[in-house]
């Protein structure tokens, strides 16, 4: 009889141990998972934020550049309206082209939109204007524009660039020593 109450005893432990097993395993994938949707959910919120900001400074950067187009427009057609009297050749195009371009700087220099400063580099033959939006703390949206002919271009200007830059300044954190260093 000694024997099968030792056997019936060594039975219950071993089931009680897997049943403890099992619970320990099924609480630290619980976990994990927790963990993993903790940092998922967080993740999530900075993208979104971060969309959120590009997409407010990109709405902003439309504005300027929807401002700009109606000047160019305006000064295209004043620069037409003086043409009109002379006699066009290949002369006056080119004077015509480059009173445009001076008009278009003089407008642009110094002038803000949306509390935005533009800034005019003005090449031979055409301008760029460019501008940026702050999209964020550490970010800021560059806009770049080229000044085409209007009379060659079906349009005023070109984008040259439209990015997200970062504009905070980076700090070197303690290094990881992964590898240990050896003397000799």
């Amino acid at each position: 009889m000694k024997d099968k109450q030792q056997s019936y005893f060594v039975n219950i432990g071993s089931s009680s141990l897997l049943v403890i097993f099992l619970v320990l395993c099924l609480v630290t994938f619980a976990i994990l998972s927790l963990s993993s949707a903790r940092s998922d959910y967080s993740f999530s919120e900075k993208m979104a934020l971060h969309k959120q900001e590009y997409y407010e400074a990109s709405e902003r950067a439309e504005i300027v550049v929807s401002e700009i187009d109606e000047m160019l427009y305006n000064i295209s057609n004043e620069v037409d309206l003086s043409g009109q009297v002379k006699l066009i050749n290949k002369n006056d195009a080119s004077e015509e082209i480059f009173e445009y371009l001076t008009m278009v700087s003089t407008a642009l220099s110094e002038v803000q939109m949306e509390e935005i400063p533009l800034q005019l580099e003005q090449l031979q033959t055409d301008g760029i204007v460019s501008f940026q939006v702050p999209a964020g703390e550490d970010q800021a949206l560059v806009v770049e524009l080229q000044i085409t002919d209007y009379r060659e271009h079906s349009n005023y200007y070109e984008i040259k660039t439209w990015k997200i830059i970062n504009t905070g300044s980076w700090e070197e954190e303690q290094p990881l020593n992964l590898m240990p260093v050896i003397e000799k």
